[in-house]
């Protein structure tokens, strides 16, 4: 949904980068809800789809049914798949000194382990915190904003705090929680219920399916 031509990359960039369903190739707590059969995570969800609560009282809800201590569990979070081209968009940022940085709604306990595992650690992210206990998993939401209480993690602070000194704002990602910051960018790549959101707000963006589609406009 775009007829200008995209610059490549240079330092002067700020790509900022959702992680689930973005860098993982599956929403990442969904997943783990359908590996272990957590038919209240789903309710949960649908309740906070319909509007019911925030995104905070939702994932605080939903997270307090898993139980770490479970083999599968472990397994999934372990191996957890991500996006083709993840790690091309990642060299091709620093190859170009552009900055790349992950904001998530999601739990910095799976990203650090996906980052680990791929020998990314050095990435700059931002998340909701986990805390793992016997049979469930408590969060706490250093990153709110004052504001607006909708999401765990405010991007669109982290925007604002992380833009001085760039030029242009590049912002990828795929769900609701990516809708407010995103309307602050230069070049948005979207997909599922964020490219619903640029649609009804007549922002254009440029469609993806996986994160080598990015790279190939960005190289």
């Amino acid at each position: 949904m775009t007829g200008r031509a995209i610059a490549p990359l240079t330092d002067s960039d700020l790509v900022l980068c959702d992680f689930d369903g973005t860098i993982s190739a599956e929403d990442t707590g969904l997943l783990v809800a359908q590996t272990l059969g957590l038919e209240r995570f789903f309710e949960i969800e649908d309740c906070w789809r319909r509007g019911e609560m925030s995104s905070r009282e939702c994932l605080r809800r939903q997270w307090r049914t898993v139980d770490p201590s479970r083999a599968d569990f472990q397994a999934l979070i372990e191996g957890l798949e991500v996006s083709p081209g993840f790690e091309e968009l990642v060299a091709l940022a620093e190859a170009h000194g552009a900055r790349f940085v992950i904001l998530s709604d999601g739990l910095d306990y799976y990203i650090q382990r996906t980052l680990d595992r791929l020998a990314l650690e050095r990435l700059w992210f931002r998340a909701n915190h986990a805390v793992l206990h016997e049979h469930h998993v408590e969060l706490e939401f250093p990153c709110t904003d004052e504001v607006c209480d909708f999401c765990g993690n405010c991007k669109t602070h982290w925007l604002f705090e992380l833009r001085p000194g760039f030029g242009r704002l590049v912002y990828i990602g795929d769900g609701i929680s990516d809708g407010c910051a995103s309307r602050y960018c230069d070049v948005v790549f979207a997909k599922g219920l964020l490219a619903g959101i640029c649609r009804e707000r007549g922002q254009v963006f440029l469609p993806f399916e996986t994160l080598e589609d990015v790279v190939n406009v960005l190289r």
